[in-house]
């Protein structure tokens, strides 16, 4: 049996960034947010001040990564992959994406699931991190938009909508990999 807390954590870390995205942005967000990424985690401990700080710093360099044209895919053949190599990165929210990459960079299995699939663990991390924000930012409605609210990058918006099938597929992907077994 898997530890559903421990299983796909830098999935969680995605999804760390993608409620404090809809924390600074609107009470609607949140409800967004929960599609794209998935249910919050009971229990999740009170991130620190400075960790709320590198967070908000890392949701904008996410939001700020260029997208591979064929990211959503591969992706989703990635966490398909991982998922049936049992393979169950450790990590906590409040991580860095630093902290994250070093951590994805040391699971033993897991670099050439990433290779076969044109990831680095950076790649990886990053990939996944924007693709969670940027879906859960655009399905925020223009009239509940704020000032405070991070603005994702126009071609990997445009990226993600020219793609529903394949957003859908990786989203269901991630919603799998959320569900204890």
């Amino acid at each position: 049996m898997f530890c559903h807390k421990k299983r796909f954590s830098f999935v969680g870390k995605c999804a760390s960034l993608a409620v404090l995205a809809a924390i600074l942005c609107a009470p609607a967000a949140g409800a967004q947010t929960a599609a794209v990424t998935g249910p919050a985690q009971a229990g999740t401990p009170a991130l620190s001040a400075q960790q709320m700080t590198t967070m908000r710093r890392d949701m904008d360099t996410a939001l700020h990564y260029k997208l591979a044209p064929d990211v959503l895919p591969r992706l989703t053949a990635a966490l398909k992959a991982i998922h049936a190599a049992h393979i169950q990165p450790p990590g906590h929210v409040g991580m860095s994406l630093d902290e994250q990459i070093g951590m994805v960079n040391k699971v033993p299995g897991l670099d050439p699931i990433l290779k076969t699939n044109g990831f680095s663990a950076h790649d990886f991390v990053m990939s996944l991190t924007c693709v969670g924000l940027t879906g859960s930012l655009m399905n925020v409605p223009q009239t509940q938009q704020t000032a405070q609210m991070p603005t994702p990058e126009p071609q990997n918006v445009a990226l993600l909508k020219a793609k529903p099938d394949e957003l859908q597929a990786l989203i269901s992907v991630l919603r799998e990999e959320q569900t204890p077994q």
